[in-house]
């Protein structure tokens, strides 16, 4: 201690100081002794377990004994090691066993598990809903569709690249393509594996019948369930060859580039479309569609208000009376005529919702001469949901009506500038003249609402409007149909509303009206088309050339109209088969058995496993020992003999016209034209008979004898046809194997289905039309097989008679028929 140097003492002693008090200092053992008397001290225990939980409290305990006890303070700085040592020794073990013992004591407390970040598949699902969400506002259908031919995502229609591996979706740029891959990524990889087996297999078969149902079962089969919705669109929309079927098709129509074929052969073989009227408006469409994805929606127009009801000669005239007399423009005030042509046709378009129903209202005398009106929109999606300003119209061609009320009946997302309910923000005229329209949107199923409708006691809506509703696209009675069970309820309401029907294409509104009524409603406008159609359009993959001649679905292009009260008038309805089944049944004593097909013959009503039909068939194609049916839902069926009683042979075709036979040695009968075959036709044989005026009369049968000994697809004997626009006839063997006589209305096609086809063996057939009566028949074997009433017909005009293929219009032929 007194050789320690001056600069290690005490902090604020002088050196000399502490010297001098070394010096005086008592011997070593003492203080030595002092310090250990401290370390047995209550004091110093009490020290360690101080500094055992906060080290602070040694700092703490030096500055109070500076003041306290400044001898032992002197003490602890001589001897400051020791002090720390005898402070600290076995402190951290003391430590340790009290937080064990303290932990002994207390309960256990749940070990916490941290959570692991997203698996593999969870980023996968996330990126897949990322890629899903939309990349634009508007709904519109031909924006939200898949379109192969434009770019996945943007809907661009120039500068693309073809996806490298599968060779079925284009991108403008490579972040679109990383954006859509997410969605894209397995019906990329599946696609790519079957380009060399499965999609060679169903080349040159139909695309929607045959060919996608069994790409749609291999897929499930691979992968252990269907297709998610968006790759079952990408999968349905493979592009494939216009032709031949072949997917995927690469080579693009030079025109329009919506078209794929796959190779330059096919694509000379349909040069007629290069350039038509239908490649040249599909063009626009996908152009319209590439500015409403840009553009977040339609373009915006004016019209002005109407004094009064608009004339009959703009229900007569359409599209080119209705811009004259509503001074339709630009949302500037810009003349309309003056706009880009893809402007006009995208405000055309939002216009044909609007005007089709109106229309259908005039046909069916129903007018808007209410003050307050409600409108049910049903199953509401895309077009009816886009551009709700478009509705305004209604209040622009109605002075009477001071409000409207638009529900929408929708199970989809909210989409566009429709919320759950508001107002529409009208155009400065329609406020001054005090109008209103509240647009409502029902995020639920329909027959939900309706049944919500009738518990509610809500008043009847003066009008229901169904756009496109495709109502058979379903077989009767199938789980998955949205609209079987919501229109029979709503037929059942009797309450005097009037439903309008707008369809895409004139097969589509056929089959509605049928439909329609089986439900209980009364046709009050027959189908027809519309003068208010949509411009644009998408080419129709799934109806053939004779079941929608133009080759394109167009909205709003047809509609028809209905009531279900008890003042609905409508045309003659025949009378229900069951009703004829019921009378006549009660005077059989007993059902007849049936042990071989032979026992039935067609036209005989059976019951079939409890249901009453017809017999169509024996022995068809795929079912040699069965026995066709066409029950009363309009199904065919195929039944064993001992699934089936005949109880009324004699009502074989009960309608009197029907049963007639055919007279060909009738006076009324001038025979114009007879050709001696016979004619062998291989699938890739015809002859052309010239053209001859004589032998296409407004009235006339046709007949001939035919063997059909295969093929596929349609096939036709005979064929006096032209495309435009579709008139004269066509008898053929159509898609489901059975005889088929067509004729042209100078719109569309109309006509009946016969019998299935029996292979190999002879079969005479007679397609008769009468123009007085408006009626169509076939005739097969002699024996009336079906016909139709109120079919116009526009004779051939100019086109040869074609024996052995189909499309005599043209002199590349199709649809051979094998003889």
């Amino acid at each position: 201690a007194a050789h320690q140097p001056a600069d290690q003492g005490a902090p604020g002693e002088r050196p000399s100081e502490l010297l001098s008090e070394a010096r005086e200092a008592p011997a070593a053992p003492a203080r030595v002794a002092d310090l250990e008397a401290f370390a047995h001290s209550e004091g110093f225990q009490q020290l360690r377990s101080e500094v055992a939980q906060d080290p602070k409290a040694l700092e703490t305990f030096l500055e109070k004994i500076t003041s306290e006890d400044p001898q032992l303070m002197k003490v602890i700085t001589i001897y400051q090691q020791d002090f720390l040592s005898m402070l600290t020794t076995g402190l951290l073990e003391a430590a340790k066993a009290q937080r064990e013992e303290v932990k002994e004591q207390e309960p256990p407390v749940p070990e916490v598990v941290k959570p692991s970040g997203p698996s593999a598949e969870q980023k996968a699902k996330r990126k897949i809903l990322q890629s899903l969400q939309p990349t634009t506002k508007t709904c519109h259908t031909i924006v939200r569709l898949h379109n192969p031919y434009s770019c996945a995502v943007c809907k661009a229609t120039t500068e693309l690249s073809l996806c490298s591996s599968c060779h079925s979706v284009r991108f403008c740029c490579r972040d679109h393509q990383r954006r859509f891959w997410p969605r894209h990524q397995a019906v990329c990889r599946f696609i790519s594996s079957i380009k060399g087996g499965l999609l060679q297999q169903v080349a040159g078969r139909d695309w929607v019948s045959d060919a996608l149902p069994q790409i749609v079962d291999t897929w499930t089969k691979s992968r252990g369930q269907p297709p998610e919705p968006w790759q079952l669109e990408q999968l349905v929309h493979l592009p494939h060859c216009k032709v031949c079927s072949k997917a995927p098709a690469t080579l693009l129509c030079t025109y329009c580039s919506q078209v794929a074929y796959c190779s330059e052969e096919c694509k000379d073989v349909d040069s007629e479309h290069q350039g038509s009227w239908q490649c040249r408006q599909v063009a626009a469409t996908a152009v319209a569609a590439e500015l409403m994805h840009k553009a977040g929606g339609g373009f915006g127009f004016l019209t002005d208000l109407a004094e009064g009801p608009l004339p009959d000669s703009i229900f007569r005239n359409g599209w080119q009376d209705f811009v004259d007399y509503s001074g339709l423009r630009g949302m500037n005030g810009e003349d309309f005529r003056t706009l880009h042509p893809t402007a006009q046709q995208i405000i055309i378009d939002s216009l044909s919702f609007p005007m089709s129903v109106l229309e259908a209202c005039r046909f069916a005398n129903h007018p808007w001469n209410q003050p307050h009106i409600k409108i049910h929109i049903l199953n509401a999606y895309g077009c009816a949901m886009a551009d709700m300003n478009k509705y305004e119209e209604w209040l622009r061609r109605a002075p009477h009506v001071k409000s409207i009320e638009v529900h929408f009946v929708t199970t989809e997302a909210r989409h566009g500038n429709a919320e759950a309910s508001c107002k529409l923000d009208l155009c400065e005229e329609c406020k001054l003249q005090g109008q209103e329209m509240t647009l409502v949107v029902h995020e639920t199923s329909l027959l939900d609402f309706v049944e919500e409708e009738i518990r509610s006691g809500s008043s009847p809506p003066f009008l229901r409007v169904a756009y496109s509703p495709a109502l058979a696209r379903l077989p009767l009675g199938d789980s998955e149909d949205l609209w079987e069970a919501p229109m029979k309820r709503i037929a059942e309401l009797q309450d005097d509303a009037l439903l309008v029907i707008t369809e895409r294409t004139m097969t589509d509104i056929y089959e509605d009206e049928e439909r329609l009524e089986l439900f209980g409603f009364t046709t009050v406008v027959p189908s027809r088309n519309s003068n208010f159609p949509s411009p644009l359009t998408l080419f129709d993959g799934v109806r053939s050339d004779e079941e929608n001649p133009i080759g394109l679905t167009i909205w709003n292009m047809s509609l028809c109209a209905f009531k279900a009260g008890p003042g609905a008038t409508s045309r003659p309805r025949s009378p229900k088969a069951s009703d004829v089944l019921e009378d006549k049944a009660k005077l059989l004593d007993a059902a007849i058995e049936v042990k071989v097909p032979e026992d039935c013959a067609i036209g005989d009503r059976v019951l079939a496993r409890g249901m009453e039909g017809e017999v169509t068939g024996l022995r068809c194609r795929g079912y040699p020992n069965g026995v066709e049916v066409r029950l009363e839902t309009g199904e065919r069926k195929h039944f064993l003999p001992n699934e089936l009683s005949i109880v009324a042979k004699d009502l074989a075709l009960s309608n009197a016209s029907l049963a007639d036979q055919l007279d060909l040695q009738d006076p009324r009968f001038k025979l114009q034209l007879r050709l001696k075959g016979p004619w062998i036709c291989d699938g890739n044989t015809m002859e052309d008979v010239p053209f001859n005026e004589e032998v296409n009369p407004a009235s006339f049968v046709v007949s001939l004898t035919a063997r059909c000994d295969g093929g596929r697809g349609f096939r036709s004997p005979l064929s006096s046809r032209d495309h435009e626009p579709p008139s004269g006839y066509v008898l053929y063997v159509d898609g489901d194997d059975r005889w088929a006589f067509w004729l042209g209305d100078g719109h569309y096609w109309s006509g009946v289905q016969g019998p299935s086809v029996e292979l190999g063996r002879p079969t005479e057939l007679q397609g008769v039309y009468d123009a007085q009566s408006r009626c169509v028949r076939l005739f097969v074997d002699g024996q009336c097989v079906g016909q139709k009433h109120g079919v116009d017909f526009v004779p051939n005009q100019k086109r040869p008679l074609r024996i052995g293929a189909g499309r005599s219009e043209n002199p590349v032929a199709r649809y051979f028929f094998q003889e």
